[in-house]
C-alpha cells in the first residue's frame, strides 16, 4: 500500500511507473499480466487505499476529488483520488490487471461519498467515458456501471436534481449500445405510483367551475396507467365523458394569438417544473396558459397511440366502438393542439414524428430487441483495367453445383441417422410450458402459442410420441398439448381430466365397442345357414321330451296378456343368442364328423394294408 501512496504523488504520465509499482507490490508470476488470486490482492489493498483517501478527504473538510492537490509552478497538480482512478484505469486498459477492478472502485467511491462529492465524481466519469466503454473493459464491468448509476439515481431528488439525474440517463444512453435490452422497458409497465392529488371539496369564495376543475385532473388518473381502460367498459365510458367535458370547454375557450405570444416558452423551459399544481385557485391562469393545454392534449395523444400499438394479444386489443371513439377524440385532440399558438402546426407534426419513432421501439421490443449494429462489408478493390469474370456453374449456381459433388462424396449422408433427430416431446413443448408459468412474468403476445410454425411441428411431435397429449388438442387448443408433468400444479389442475369423466369416456367407448362388434357377426351371418340353423333346433326341442317345468313356463307364457315392446325387444335378442350358439354347435358337430370321417379313412387303410 505504501508503494501505492508514493505512486499516486509522483509526476508524469501513469504508463511509466503504473506497472512497476504492481510488480514491486505484487511480485507477479507473470511479468505483465496478474492472475486470479494476485488480481483479488491487488483489488483489496487499493479499495482499502481509497477508503483511506476518502477518510482523511472528509477530516480535512475538502471535496473528495479535490483531495491532496497542490500548486506546482503556478499550476495546479491532480488530486491524489483521481491519480490514483488513472493508474488503475491504464493498468485495466492494457490489461495488466483484471478489467472491471476500475468500475468497482467507483462504484465503492460513490457509496462513501455524499451527493455533493458524487457529482465531481461523476463528471470524471463522464470524462474517462470513451475509455470505459472500449470492449474489453465494456463486458467485464457494463453491469457494475449499471447498477453504480442506478443507485445515484435512487439517493438523488427528482424534485431538486433534475439536472444531475438528466446527465446520468444521459450518460447511461450513451455508455450501452442502443439495442441494450437492460434499458430497455420490455414489459412496458407503467410509473402507477405517480399520483395526482387535487381538491376533492368546493372551496369558499372561488368562482370557477368546480365540477369541471375537478373533471380535468381526473384525467391523470388514466393517463398514468392506460391499460386500466382496455377491458373495463365502466372506466372507458367514465374516461370518454371527462375527455369530452374538458375538450367541449377547450374548443369554447380557445387563445389568441396574442395570449400565445404573452407566455414565453422558452422562458418557461427555463424554469420548467415536473408536475403543474392543482389549486383551484390557479384554474383559471392555467386555462389561459398554452403550455397546459399543450401537456393535457398531448397526453391524450399518448394515450390513444398507447390503445393503438401493435403486439398486443385479442385480449388487450379495444372492441369496434372504442375504435371509433379514439378516432373521433384523436382528431378533436389534433386540431386543438393547431388551434394553440404559438406555431401549433409546427408543434403537432414534431409530435407526431415523436410517436411514429415511438411505434417503432415498440415493434423493435416486440419483436425481441435484435440488435441494430451490423458488421461492415470487407469490400476487396479490382485492379484497374481487369475485369472481373462471372463464374460458370455446372448446375447453374454455386449451392446446387456444391451439393451435388457432396452427393457423390459423401453417398451415405441422407440416410445417416445423425443427420436429422426427432426431439423428444417434454423437450419440444418445455418452452411454451415456461410461458404458461404466471410466475415467469412473461408476456403473451412473447408467447410461443403465437408461432404458427412452433405450434405445427409440435402437433407433429405429439401425434407420434403422445397420443393421449394429442387428444386434448380438441378441448383445450394448443396448451393443452403440453405434457402434464411439465406444468406447476396450478396450471396443470386446468388441463388434467377428472376420474370421473375418464371412467364416463371408456364406458361409452366399449358400449360402442360392443355394439358394432354385434351388428357386424349379425351382418356377417348368410341368411341360410340361419334358416338351417333354426330349423334343426327346432328338430332337436320336438325330438326332446317335455318337462313338468317346461309344460309350467308354457302355461304361464299363454295365460300372460299381449308382450310389450320391451318384451319383444329383450325376445329378439334372445334370439340373436339362441342363433349364435346355435350356429356354434354346428360348426362343432361338423368338425367332429370330419375328425371321424379322417379317423375311420385311415382304419380302413390299415385294414387293407
Amino acid at each position: 500500500m505504501d508503494l501505492f501512496r508514493q505512486a499516486i504523488l509522483r509526476q508524469g504520465p501513469p504508463e511509466e511507473f503504473a506497472l512497476l509499482t504492481v510488480q514491486e507490490a505484487i511480485k507477479p508470476q507473470k511479468q505483465t499480466k496478474l492472475v486470479q488470486d494476485e488480481n483479488q490482492l491487488l483489488e483489496n489493498i487499493l479499495r482499502s487505499l481509497l477508503q483511506e483517501l476518502v477518510a482523511a478527504a472528509v477530516q480535512s473538510g475538502q471535496k473528495v476529488m479535490k483531495y491532496g492537490v497542490s500548486i506546482v509552478d503556478g499550476e495546479s497538480s491532480q488530486g491524489q483520488i483521481p491519480r490514483l482512478l488513472d493508474i488503475v484505469l491504464y493498468l485495466c486498459e492494457k490489461e495488466h490487471v483484471e478489467g472491471g477492478m476500475i468500475f468497482q472502485l467507483l462504484e465503492d467511491l460513490t457509496e462513501m461519498s455524499t451527493m455533493r462529492n458524487c457529482e465531481d465524481i461523476f463528471g470524471y466519469i463522464e470524462s474517462k467515458q470513451d475509455i470505459l466503454g472500449k470492449p474489453e473493459l465494456f463486458a467485464r464491468g457494463k453491469l457494475v456501471m449499471l447498477r453504480t448509476c442506478n443507485q445515484l439515481l435512487r439517493r438523488l431528488s427528482k424534485a431538486n436534481d433534475v439536472v444531475f439525474c438528466g446527465r446520468i440517463i444521459m450518460f447511461l444512453a450513451h455508455f450501452f449500445p442502443l439495442s441494450e435490452r437492460s434499458a430497455v422497458n420490455i414489459k412496458g409497465v407503467f410509473n402507477t405510483s405517480n399520483e395526482t392529488k387535487y381538491e376533492t371539496e368546493v372551496p369558499e369564495g372561488i368562482s370557477i367551475d368546480f365540477n369541471f376543475y375537478r373533471t380535468l385532473w381526473s384525467l391523470q388518473e388514466y393517463f398514468c396507467n392506460p391499460p386500466s381502460l382496455i377491458n373495463a367498459p365502466g372506466k372507458w365510458h367514465k374516461f370518454t365523458s371527462s375527455l369530452t367535458l374538458v375538450l367541449n370547454t377547450f374548443e369554447a375557450q380557445p387563445l389568441s394569438d396574442e395570449e400565445g405570444n404573452a407566455h414565453n416558452l422558452e422562458d418557461d423551459a427555463a424554469t420548467f417544473n415536473i408536475k403543474y399544481l392543482t389549486s383551484s385557485k390557479l384554474m383559471g391562469l392555467e386555462l389561459k396558459d398554452p403550455s397546459f393545454r399543450r401537456h393535457v392534449l398531448v397526453q391524450c395523444l399518448i394515450l390513444f397511440d398507447y390503445l393503438k400499438a401493435p403486439g398486443k394479444s385479442e385480449k388487450e386489443l379495444p372492441s369496434e366502438a372504442m375504435k371509433e371513439e379514439i378516432k373521433t377524440s384523436e382528431e378533436r385532440a389534433k386540431k386543438l393542439l393547431e388551434m394553440t399558438p404559438p406555431t401549433g402546426i409546427d408543434f403537432l407534426h414534431s409530435i407526431e414524428h415523436i410517436l411514429e419513432r415511438e411505434r417503432n421501439w415498440v415493434w423493435w421490443k416486440r419483436d425481441g430487441c435484435p440488435p441494430f449494429e451490423k458488421q461492415p462489408v470487407e469490400k476487396k478493390l479490382v485492379q484497374d483495367g481487369t475485369k472481373k469474370r462471372r463464374p460458370r456453374w455446372s448446375l447453374g449456381n454455386k449451392e446446387l453445383s456444391q451439393l451435388w459433388k457432396w452427393a457423390d462424396q459423401y453417398s451415405n449422408a441422407l440416410t445417416d441417422a445423425q443427420r436429422v433427430s426427432t426431439p423428444a416431446i417434454t423437450k419440444y413443448w418445455k418452452p411454451l410450458a415456461e410461458d404458461m408459468d404466471e410466475s415467469a412474468g412473461i408476456e403473451a403476445e412473447y408467447h410461443h402459442k403465437n408461432n404458427r410454425v412452433y405450434c405445427w411441428k409440435g402437433l407433429r411431435f405429439s401425434a407420434r410420441q403422445d397420443l393421449e397429449g394429442f387428444s386434448r388438442f380438441t378441448e383445450h387448443g394448443i396448451e393443452g398439448v403440453v405434457p402434464l408433468e411439465l406444468l406447476p400444479n396450478e396450471v396443470r389442475a386446468r388441463y388434467q381430466a377428472k376420474p370421473s369423466e375418464r371412467t364416463k369416456r371408456t364406458k361409452k367407448e366399449d358400449t360402442k365397442n360392443s355394439a358394432q362388434q354385434a351388428e357386424e357377426n349379425q351382418i356377417a351371418t348368410p341368411p341360410s345357414e340361419m334358416d338351417n340353423e333354426v330349423g334343426q333346433a327346432d328338430r332337436e326341442a320336438s325330438a326332446a321330451p317335455m318337462d313338468t317345468d317346461a309344460g309350467i313356463a308354457t302355461v304361464n307364457i299363454s295365460q300372460e296378456e299381449t308382450p310389450t315392446p320391451e318384451d319383444n325387444q329383450k325376445q329378439s335378442s334372445d334370439t340373436d343368442v339362441a342363433q349364435e350358439a346355435g350356429q356354434t354347435e354346428a360348426d362343432t358337430e361338423a368338425e367332429t364328423a370330419m375328425i371321424d370321417g379322417e379317423t375311420d379313412a385311415e382304419d380302413v387303410t390299415d385294414t387293407a394294408g
